[in-house]
């Protein structure tokens, strides 16, 4: 339908494709098991003809290299974190971040053994789910949907690593015009953590959350004017190399972030760390921009921009995590070039959550595209 109401922008579309030799149906299931890790995924399909899926995996899914085992053939990548098996009937594969060994999996996929009866309420809960995409986990249960120009996702979530305290949530008010909003006013559960190594910096983070007041916040704005000092070096009569600094003004992105807490302890934590040195962020450690520290009294203020006058205002809402972003906008600054074309079709996010319940928190994400005619899922491809 897609197609019919948009010929031409599929027309002018570029698609390499090669026959899967896969029976694809209208549903398709991703799960994990409890042998293996959570970041361990795995779906089984349906094959029609194994010359078209070997070439298929070696073209498509970058299997490297085949095994026949007798009545299956296996196969995996060169970091081996997708592995495969076929045989005449069915194809499975098991895709782990962390190279985990599926193979025993797989192969009892094949077999159709140790597998879920049809009626298991995990089943039976995800097919009465309707939308485009479902997902069950214990008892969280996430639905999305592909509209025109729309990508929306909504879901429950645990509250299993960090701390949400109240029903009504208390926000900095941001600049109306801001490209980037986000708050969070959660806290981490008071447990012990290992120390965090960026660089040549050692951050305790239980030293760090002893200070922090369950909230920060995050504002980009219309670009700011720094003043940076290039090193060039020139050579003087005598032929010797001479170190010359040029100041120089530069545009960077006008950033503010709120860090709720105890602003002298924070602060002099991180100044004994040596992450802050003269009222800024240590260039070594953030050599993007600069970044300004002030103490705030009730917390500690980030910003590109030097003498920045933060705002009172404060405003109520349902939302512990909220985060806003314009790409429009974000793009026309041009600053983040690497970014560029991976969100060169996108319009705008928004992602929201609130707590249900202690143990309970649910989520809506909305990602809207340029082009608001055409399905968000053929736009995703």
């Amino acid at each position: 339908m897609d197609y019919l109401s948009n010929p031409s922008y599929y027309r002018k579309k570029s698609i390499s494709s090669i026959e899967s030799g896969l029976k694809i149906p209208s549903q398709i299931f991703v799960y994990t098991v409890k042998s293996k890790s959570a970041q361990t995924f795995f779906c089984t399909l349906s094959v029609i003809d194994t010359l078209s899926l070997k070439l298929f995996a070696k073209q498509k899914l970058g299997i490297t290299s085949f095994r026949n085992e007798g009545q299956y053939v296996t196969g995996s990548n060169a970091n081996g974190r997708f592995t495969i098996a076929f045989n005449a009937d069915n194809f499975v594969v098991g895709y782990s971040q962390n190279a985990e060994n599926v193979h025993d999996v797989l192969i009892d996929l094949l077999k159709k053994q140790n597998l879920l009866s049809a009626d298991d309420h995990r089943l039976t809960k995800l097919k009465a789910l309707k939308s485009h995409l479902a997902y069950v986990l214990n008892d969280f249960v996430g639905t999305g949907d592909f509209k025109n120009g729309q990508l929306h996702l909504e879901g429950d979530f645990s509250t299993e690593h960090f701390v949400v305290k109240d029903k009504v949530f208390n926000h900095r008010v941001f600049d109306k015009n801001a490209i980037v909003k986000m708050w969070f006013s959660a806290a981490p559960f008071n447990k012990s953590y290992a120390t965090v190594k960026l660089k040549s910096y050692n951050l305790a983070p239980d030293s760090l959350l002893k200070y922090y007041d369950g909230y920060v916040d995050l504002e980009m704005g219309n670009l700011v004017s720094q003043t940076d000092t290039v090193v060039t070096y020139e050579y003087n009569d005598n032929f010797e190399k001479e170190e010359t600094l040029t100041p120089r003004t530069v545009k960077v992105p006008g950033i503010n972030s709120v860090i709720a807490g105890n602003a002298v302890g924070l602060n002099n934590y991180l100044s004994r760390a040596n992450v802050i040195a003269k009222d800024k962020v240590n260039k070594e450690l953030f050599p993007l921009y600069q970044l300004y520290v002030e103490n705030n009294g009730d917390g500690l203020m980030l910003s590109t921009e030097q003498n920045r006058m933060k705002s009172d205002l404060r405003k109520d809402s349902p939302y512990f995590f909220y985060l806003d972003v314009d790409f429009e906008k974000l793009k026309a600054q041009g600053q983040f070039p690497v970014f560029e074309k991976y969100i060169s079709l996108w319009s705008r996010l928004i992602v929201k959550a609130n707590p249900e319940t202690s143990q309970k928190n649910h989520f809506e994400l909305d990602l809207h595209f340029k082009r608001k005619d055409i399905n968000a899922f053929m736009q995703l491809q």
